[in-house]
C-alpha cells in the first residue's frame, strides 16, 4: 500500500511539468506555422503589390500556388484549421490580411487560455486582446499580418 501511494505522489508531481512541456510543445508549433506562412503571404505581397485573395478553411489561395506548404490545409497543432483572410473581418477582428485559426465541426479550437497566452506571449505582447495576436468572437485565434 505504501509503494502504491508513493507511486501515486510521484505521477502527481509529473502531471504539471508533462501539462507545461505539451503547452510549450503546441504554442511552437503554432508560431512556426504562422510564421512559416505568414512570410509566405508578406512574399507574395512584396512581389505583386497585393495580398492573395481571401480564401476558405483548409485552402491554399490559388494565387499563391506553391509558396505555401500543405501544413496550411492541415488541422492546427491547438485544433481547428487555418483560414487566409483578406479585406474582411477576421472573425470580428478588423485586419487587412490575416491568417485565422478557426473551429470546424468535430475539431473545435483549444480554449485553454493558458495556451492562448503562451502563444500571444512568444509572438506578441502578452495580451490577447489588443496586438497580432488576438481572439475572434467565436473563439478563433487571429494572426494580425496587416492592419
Amino acid at each position: 500500500m505504501v509503494v502504491v501511494v508513493i507511486i501515486g505522489l510521484l505521477a502527481a508531481m509529473g502531471l504539471p511539468a508533462l501539462r507545461r512541456v505539451t503547452l510549450r510543445s503546441k504554442a511552437s508549433a503554432v508560431q512556426n506555422d504562422l510564421r512559416t506562412f505568414s512570410t509566405a503571404f508578406i512574399t507574395f505581397n512584396l512581389q505583386n503589390g497585393h495580398w492573395p485573395a481571401n480564401g476558405d478553411p483548409r485552402e491554399i489561395p490559388a494565387e499563391i500556388g506553391n509558396a505555401l506548404t500543405n501544413n496550411f490545409t492541415l488541422k492546427s497543432p491547438i485544433g481547428g484549421y487555418y483560414k487566409w483572410n483578406y479585406d474582411v473581418s477576421a472573425d470580428g477582428i478588423t485586419a487587412k490580411a490575416a491568417i485565422v485559426i478557426q473551429s470546424d465541426t468535430g475539431n473545435p479550437v483549444s480554449d485553454d487560455e493558458e495556451l492562448r497566452l503562451l502563444i500571444d506571449r512568444q509572438m506578441d505582447d502578452g495580451i490577447l486582446d489588443a496586438g497580432n495576436i488576438q481572439v475572434g468572437s467565436t473563439g478563433s485565434l487571429v494572426y494580425i499580418i496587416e492592419r
